[in-house]
């Protein structure tokens, strides 16, 4: 004869074993929450304009400014100004600036133009490149030629910017609770894997338990 009052005892003590047992099991692969949503925010706000301000003073670093003298033959005149009006927002999450860097002014020794008067520049010194003119802060004058070192940094930045960016619009603009179920499994496959392993774990043993006492 089976002891129902034995075996309630331990039944309880099992459930209460895994009710210790499953949170840390369906919690243990989740980061801890430091901060909130706010926080979260403006420290992402913090980070992206860190990048940005850091990304223009690369691209908007001083030149050499030379004084008109006859002799300066070979120039090039850029009447028009340097610039056209606009700017492509770049891809920052995947462009590479070295690809797109453009030497143009390399046909003369010297360029000019009437943004500055009695002013030239050495040509060998400048560049144009559509993926960095968003953030070009004075368009009177051309810009530095930057570094292979200078442009991988400015691709770390932008790479910066752009995880701030979609961080931001997710928190600002929250997915859908089922949407963003799909996403977080999508993201975390072995953490997922886990949880439903120690859920099917749990059920068996709940079952297994309780098994006995329909059997009376």
């Amino acid at each position: 004869m089976i002891d129902i009052r034995s075996t309630g005892l331990k039944l309880a003590f099992r459930i209460n074993l895994i009710c210790m047992v499953l949170p840390v099991i369906l919690f243990g692969t989740f980061p801890a929450v430091a901060t909130s949503t706010d926080d979260e925010i403006a420290a992402l706000k913090a980070q992206k304009n860190d990048a940005i301000f850091k990304v223009q003073d690369i691209v908007n670093q001083p030149i050499t400014h030379l004084k008109y003298t006859a002799d300066m033959v070979d120039l090039g005149n850029y009447a028009g100004g340097w610039f056209h009006p606009g700017a492509v927002t770049p891809d920052f999450d995947h462009v590479d600036v070295r690809t797109t860097q453009q030497l143009v002014y390399d046909g003369h020794k010297y360029v000019t133009s009437p943004d500055n008067p009695g002013e030239v520049f050495l040509s060998s010194d400048l560049e144009f490149n559509p993926m960095t003119k968003y953030f070009y802060t004075d368009r009177f004058l051309p810009k530095k030629k930057l570094t292979e070192y200078e442009m991988v940094e400015i691709n770390q930045l932008y790479r910066i910017i752009g995880q701030c960016t979609d961080r931001l619009a997710d928190l600002t603009n929250p997915d859908p609770p089922l949407l963003r179920i799909q996403k977080w499994v999508i993201a975390h496959k072995p953490a997922t894997v886990g949880i439903l392993a120690g859920l099917l774990v749990v059920l068996m043993l709940v079952r297994r338990l309780r098994k006995p006492q329909f059997e009376n």
